[in-house]
């Protein structure tokens, strides 16, 4: 397919974070192959930008859950009530996507934050809180069930992201990778330096596939160990910078 030449995201390259995280506004985007942004957050001019500068733009989406401070919520939240779970313990104003129970209307919405994706430039989807499988994010549901509610809506996302002519990544989800690393064009993980779970990724790495990892204050030396293990370009926080 054509879009998987025209948005190659590959083993090494650099990248910014910009999206999330508390150091999101001071990562530098100097000498970078790749910037992550927030969907929402960055206006299409932005975008543009730093793709006249030769950068993939990477925007991150929310698929998992709703949130309520954002646009599309406040246009139609008659629609997001229609697909709410249980509260994403921990994130003010976050309820899970109902994607056992009411998944055409999930992708209803996720399918129009894509499209605003696409419209903006975004180059690919960092697509976020794709675990529910793994969290008590639904009634009425084995872990069984919610598994694999999960890769199928996982699949649905990727199938979308290429039609749009975007790349697209799975985001943790370790236990995943060997149902799904055909699917995915990258890579992006939390803490696997951290609990000592690197390993899953070298599926991707196999295929030359990009893995961008964020660690929270662990040793530097560690890091590069691993990140050299398996072509993986990471980025750790520490005093609130990336």
């Amino acid at each position: 397919m054509s879009w998987r030449f025209s948005i190659s995201l590959s083993q090494g390259l650099k990248w910014s974070n910009r999206a999330w995280g508390a150091g999101r506004n001071q990562d530098s985007v100097s000498g970078k192959d790749v910037v992550d942004v927030d969907l929402f957050d960055t206006k299409p001019s932005k975008i543009k930008e730093y793709k006249s500068q030769g950068k993939k733009v990477m925007c991150y989406v929310n698929v998992g859950a709703s949130e309520s401070w954002r646009e599309d919520y406040k246009q139609n939240k008659a629609a997001f009530d229609k697909t709410k779970g249980k509260k994403l313990k921990g994130w003010k104003g976050e309820f899970w996507f109902d994607i056992v129970h009411k998944l055409p209307q999930v992708k209803a919405i996720v399918g129009k934050r894509f499209k605003l994706a696409k419209e903006k430039g975004c180059d690919a989807i960092e697509a976020d809180n794709v675990d529910c499988y793994q969290n008590d994010c639904v009634s009425g549901a084995s872990d069984k069930v919610k598994r694999k509610a999960q890769v199928a809506y996982d699949k649905w996302q990727t199938e979308k992201a290429h039609s749009l002519g975007m790349a697209i990544g799975l985001k943790n989800s370790l236990d995943l990778i060997p149902e799904l690393v055909d699917h995915y064009d990258f890579a992006m993980n939390e803490q696997c330096v951290e609990y000592d779970e690197c390993r899953h990724l070298k599926a991707f790495a196999k295929q030359n596939k990009a893995i961008f990892g964020t660690e929270y204050g662990q040793s530097a030396s560690k890091i590069k160990a691993e990140a050299k293990k398996y072509g993986m370009v990471s980025k750790n926080e520490k005093g609130g910078r990336w």
